[in-house]
Formats: structure tokens, C-alpha cells, sequence
């Protein structure tokens, strides 16, 4: 065999496999059978090309291309710096609607980062193949951790200056508690008591008897009642006992007193 048909077959080889890795990994299909979708974020959570998309934990479609756009903006203004295209199948597609979400997850602790789309509701319109979307901008882990960090220092710094007075809020709330505790005893023991439980009803009872008696003075009846008595008590003030006696005989009254 010629040394140029050696070369020549191990060049189509060489093509062939490069093609068919490109098919694999979905660079070149002619034959797509899914839709596309631009999904817009400020931060991408570590996603790369090639990261899964799953609708429902079910693994859908990928991550095609991530690039950045500096002059980015949604239609209702807000500015967003990244583009990621992800592709959908068709069986998939009808339960992406406009009201669904789409974040940026981790599978499992160390494992790889995939997007993530809720399915949206049925009265809701699906979206047009190549739509541009607002994703959930993941939370910045680093930062977090920066944070706690910081919150950290500032708490044991707090601590080391107000050593005394820390010591004294706790033993003070310590004691707060340890009073708590023996009130709760107590009460219980009251509920328990027969003569309390009994001193409990009867005042239950006068209360209410009160309740009825100020409800009713406050009555039209109620109050022409305490209007004469006023008048019967100013009338009586100045007199001396034979004086009533004789004031209740001349008003009718019949009484054995004083």
C-alpha cells in the first residue's frame, strides 16, 4: 500500500472520530430534535458548557453557550452581564411556560452544577424557540462564607470587650429561668388544690354577677335608679333621726327606725 493511501485513510479516520465525538457531545446534530432558550444571569454559579439542564430532576437538554454581554438588559431594563444557552427537547418543551424558573444547582455536595427549570402552569403561554429569559441568580457561596467569617470576628470581639457584662446577662438569665421554673411549680400546685380550684369557681361566679349588675346600670332604668338615689341621699344629709323618720312618714313610707 502507497504511503499517500496510508495517509489519506488515517486522515478520514481522523474526521470520522472527530465528527462523531462532535456528535456526541451534541456540537453538530443536523437532526436536532430540540428547542433553544437564552437565559439571562449575573452570575452563573460555576456552570460550564456541556452542564446538564433538567426539567423536574429529569435530564432534558445543555448548556450550548455561555458568553458575556456587557450591553445585556431585559425588556423591563434590568441589566443582566450573562448569556446562557441551554437546549430543551421537544417532549420536554410544553412544560416550560412563562412563568417558569430556572436556577443554577449542584448535585449533591461535591457534584456537578446543571440547570435547573421549574415547569410552569397550563394558563400560561409556552415560549418562543430562542426567547430571551431571566434566570435565578445562584447564591455566592463565597461570599456567605466571607460574611460569617466577618460576623464571626466581630462577635468574639464583642465578647472579649464585654466579658463582664456577658457573664452577667447569663447568670442573670439563668436566674430568670430558675424563677420561671419554680412559678410554673407553683401554679401547678394551686391547680391542683381542691380549696383553689373551689376559690377559683366562686370568683369566676362574682365576676360574672358583676359583670350582669354594672350591665345593667348602665341601662336607661339603671341610671334614673342612681339619679333618685342622689337625690333621696342629698335630701337626708342634713337631717337628724325623728327628721327621717318623719320625712319617710309624710312620703308614705312605713318603717320602725332609729
Amino acid at each position: 500500500m502507497k504511503p499517500e493511501l496510508k495517509v489519506g485513510i488515517m486522515f478520514l479516520g481522523a474526521i470520522a472520530m472527530v465528527t462523531a465525538f462532535a456528535f456526541y457531545l451534541g456540537i453538530l446534530n443536523p437532526f436536532s430534535n430540540s428547542y433553544e432558550l437564552n437565559v439571562a444571569y449575573n452570575y452563573a454559579g460555576g456552570i460550564e458548557v456541556g452542564s446538564p439542564v433538567r426539567v423536574m430532576g429529569i435530564k432534558v437538554g445543555k448548556v450550548k453557550e455561555i458568553r458575556f454581554d456587557p450591553n445585556g438588559k431585559m425588556p423591563n431594563g434590568e441589566e443582566t452581564k450573562l448569556l446562557v444557552r441551554i437546549s430543551v427537547s421537544k417532549q420536554a418543551w410544553p412544560t416550560i411556560r412563562t412563568d417558569s424558573q430556572f436556577f443554577i444547582n449542584l448535585a449533591g455536595v461535591i457534584g456537578e452544577k446543571f440547570v435547573e427549570v421549574s415547569p410552569g402552569t397550563t394558563s400560561n403561554p409556552e415560549f418562543d424557540n430562542g426567547q430571551l429569559v431571566r434566570g435565578e441568580d445562584p447564591p455566592r457561596i463565597d461570599q456567605l462564607i466571607s460574611q460569617s467569617y466577618g460576623l464571626a470576628g466581630k462577635i468574639f470581639e464583642f465578647v472579649e470587650n464585654n466579658q463582664g457584662s456577658v457573664v452577667e446577662t447569663i447568670t442573670m438569665m439563668n436566674n430568670l429561668v430558675s424563677n420561671l421554673n419554680k412559678l410554673l411549680k407553683q401554679v401547678d400546685q394551686t391547680t391542683q388544690n381542691k380549696d383553689a380550684i373551689k376559690l377559683i369557681k366562686n370568683m369566676s361566679t362574682i365576676t360574672e354577677d358583676m359583670a350582669y349588675f354594672t350591665q345593667k346600670i348602665r341601662t336607661d332604668d339603671g341610671q334614673k335608679t342612681i339619679e333618685l338615689m342622689k337625690k333621696l341621699i342629698w335630701r337626708l344629709e342634713p337631717m337628724d333621726g325623728p327628721q327621717i323618720r318623719k320625712f319617710l312618714q309624710e312620703e308614705g313610707i312605713k318603717a320602725k327606725m332609729f
